[in-house]
This record gives C-alpha cells, sequence and structure tokens, in this order.
C-alpha cells in the first residue's frame, strides 16, 4: 500500500550529506516511508540508479569533472526497478553539489582504486607461476615505488573526503603492500552498491 499520493502530496527534497551530494541510505530510507512497512518492491530486474540526477546536468555542465562524478561507482546503486521508478516519481531532482565537492570526491576515488589496482597485482605477481625470483622482486619493488606515489596522492585530498584512513594502508615493504591487498579489497570501491538485499529485510 502506497502512503504517497500524487494528487495529495508534494513530492519530497531527495536527501543529501554533509557535502551536498545524494545520501543513499537517506533516499532508500525516504522512498521505503512513502509505502506500508510490508510492500514488496519485486521487480522483474534490479538495474543502476544514478543517485546524481538527471544526467543532463552533468553532461551539460561547465567542467567535465561533472561527468566523471556522476559516473563514480559509489554515486551509483543497484535497485529494483520498481523502487528505481517510485523514487523518482516521489523526489525532486537533487541540487549539483559545488565543483570542488565533485573533484574532492572523483580525487578519494581514484586515488583507492589506484591503490588497490596496484596491490592487488602485485599480489597477484606472487601467484604467478614461472617467474624467475629475480624478475619478481624486481617487478614487485617497482608495484611498492607506484604504490608509495599513490600514497603520497591520496594525502592530497581533503581528510572529510578520503574513503580510508592512510596510516592502515601504508607500506613501506613489499609485505606490507600484500598487507595492505587484502584491507583495500574489503573497500569494494570499484563496485556499484546493491541495494535490493536491504529492501527485503524485515
Amino acid at each position: 500500500m502506497r502512503l504517497w499520493d500524487e494528487a495529495r502530496d508534494e513530492k519530497r527534497e531527495t536527501p543529501l550529506d554533509a557535502f551536498g551530494r545524494v545520501d543513499l541510505d537517506g533516499f532508500v530510507e525516504l522512498v521505503k516511508s512513502t509505502v506500508a512497512a510490508e510492500y514488496r518492491w519485486e521487480s522483474p530486474f534490479n538495474d543502476v540508479h544514478h543517485l546524481q540526477w538527471p544526467a543532463t546536468a552533468y553532461m551539460h555542465y561547465e567542467d567535465p569533472v561533472a561527468v566523471e562524478f556522476r559516473e563514480t561507482a559509489w554515486r551509483k546503486a543497484f535497485l529494483p526497478r520498481l523502487f528505481h521508478n517510485w523514487g523518482h516519481k516521489i523526489t525532486h531532482e537533487p541540487p549539483l553539489p559545488s565543483l570542488e565537492v565533485m573533484r574532492h570526491t572523483v580525487e578519494a576515488h581514484k586515488t583507492v582504486r589506484d591503490l588497490a589496482a596496484t596491490a592487488r597485482l602485485a599480489a597477484r605477481l606472487t601467484r604467478t607461476p614461472g617467474i624467475p625470483e629475480v624478475k619478481l622482486w624486481s617487478r614487485l619493488e617497482e608495484e611498492l615505488d607506484a604504490y608509495t606515489v599513490y600514497i603520497e596522492n591520496a594525502r592530497e585530498v581533503p581528510l572529510e573526503f578520503q574513503l580510508l584512513k592512510l596510516e592502515e594502508v601504508e607500506a613501506q615493504s613489499i609485505d606490507e603492500m600484500l598487507t595492505a591487498n587484502r584491507r583495500l579489497g574489503k573497500l569494494a570501491v570499484q563496485h556499484i552498491p546493491i541495494v535490493a538485499r536491504r529492501l527485503q529485510m524485515v
């Protein structure tokens, strides 16, 4: 049963975080509050919901970083199609965050992606059969050098935008980089959040 009526009720403001970005958890709770608690969101499929919409506002923005910001994995969510459509129906278009916020958000995600990719490659090298030991250690040293550069890049991102605690993934040695790989993998920064499971919880 729907508790929001288009003929009677005004659209709701899309929930935002402290930086003016759409708040996924707030959005999910808002949409759920407009139907009865027992409402089931079964849909024939899930699809990608861009938290930052409409697309045209970002495509025509003065700086191309706006599109990159909108396409960042954590600026999207996999939603049941019914939930996706209903969310758009009941909410106002969110305002664009400031250019500074978009840039810092993109930078934060890029630094984590670079760190994760480098540490993951290093871990894969250690599991690759047939590499002569001298060549293996040479390649691992190269990856450690790159990893160190990415850590320094991450320090340039304002603290409030950083996605991880750098002290937990800093590496002064190859072994420390391989340990950091496990922590970085848990962030799943490349993966779009899946909301469908949350909706079915009673």
